[in-house]
């Protein structure tokens, strides 16, 4: 045995070793949560010797969710697969979270929001003008 190390957690079920020669283990947790029934998918980095570099949860705080496989992609990130009951359907669905090299679902910039907005009303403008143009000359 080279190294061992215990998180303490639900449960983990998979395992995938990382680009940086760390593991990433993707399970279940309820620790982080104040209901104990209801776990959260769960993402832990590590680096070679098993030491966490950094941990996260994912959830809506409703019911529950299992994650099953882990991989890392070809940006660093990584992507999780498993069921929830709380999303999509009803009852239990699947869900794929994609994630960023430290675990973070990364956001749609909220700054971008309004310059996106003035270039689609611009757009919509110019060919609006164009459609009319093209009417008035038929």
């Amino acid at each position: 045995m080279e190294w061992k190390q215990t998180y303490v957690g639900t449960d983990a079920r998979s395992l995938v070793e990382t680009s940086d020669g760390g593991f990433a283990l993707a399970g279940s947790t309820s620790s982080f949560t104040k209901n104990l029934l209801s776990p959260d998918f769960w993402l832990i980095k590590t680096d070679v010797n098993g030491v966490m570099e950094w941990n996260q949860t994912y959830d809506h705080n409703k019911w529950w969710e299992h994650a099953n496989f882990v991989v890392e992609t070809s940006d660093g990130g990584y992507a999780i697969a498993g069921d929830t009951s709380s999303f999509g359907a009803g009852g239990t669905d699947f869900w794929l979270v994609k994630t960023n090299k430290y675990g973070n679902i990364p956001e749609f910039p909220s700054w971008a929001i309004l310059p996106l907005l003035f270039i689609a009303s611009f757009a919509a403008i110019i060919c609006k003008q164009r459609l009319l143009k093209k009417s008035a000359n038929n």
